[in-house]
This record gives structure tokens, sequence and C-alpha cells, in this order.
């Protein structure tokens, strides 16, 4: 598992795509599936009843548009990417851990991890 950077912030209520490249761990094998787990990491003083919740939907794809110098360029690979959003006001402040498991045909089991922090909406 590598360390991944924090993902940028997510409003109250607001929805973003977010994704993991799980590329240089795939050696000649196949995703064939992908999962997503969200939890509020440990210590935090917010709230939110259903954290899982959060996971909207998750699939396997092998191109993204990245941006690169204000321009969506493609950028093929193998890619968990899931739709996350829909955190309660009472979450506002707190931070998210966010964890991708990518199923491989060869019965290896990868899984990446990184946070997200909420804020108010506004901020």
């Amino acid at each position: 598992m590598r360390i991944s950077q924090p993902f940028g912030p997510l409003e109250v209520g607001e929805f973003d795509n977010f994704g993991f490249d799980f590329s240089m761990d795939m050696g000649a094998t196949l995703m064939l599936s992908t999962s997503w787990t969200c939890i509020l990491a440990k210590l935090q003083t917010v709230t939110d009843p259903n954290p899982q919740s959060r996971v909207i939907s998750a699939s396997v794809q092998t191109t993204i548009q990245k941006l690169q110098g204000g321009v969506l360029l493609p950028v093929n690979g193998w890619f968990s990417v899931a739709r996350i959003g829909g955190m309660p006001a009472s979450a506002a402040g707190g931070v998210y851990v966010l964890e991708a498991t990518a199923n491989l045909s060869d019965g290896r089991i990868l899984k990446l991890n990184s946070t997200v922090a909420c804020v108010a909406a506004g901020c």
C-alpha cells in the first residue's frame, strides 16, 4: 500500500469523483472489480451517522481525464474511481478516510487510501 496525498476538500452536500491509480502495481493482470469504504478518521469531534453512505458508486476505469496546464488530457492505466459526497453539516471540519480495494484476475487484492476534509459550504 502506498501512502497517497490527501484529496482536496469537499463541501457539505457536494459530490465529486475521486480516484486511485493502481497501474504501478498491476503487472500483466486485470482489475476485475473495485469497492470503496468511507469512515471518519479517528479522534474526530464531528459526527456522521452513516459515513459509508457517502460512497455513491465505484467503478474500474482504464482511461481518466487529468487536468494539466488547464487542459483535460486522457491518461490510460488501471484506476478505481468513486463518486463521493453528501456529507452532512454535522461533519463540517472533519476528515474522512477513503479506501479503495481492487480485486485482480491473478487473485491479488490491492488497497489504497487517502483522506478528504469536509468543509462548510462556501469555504
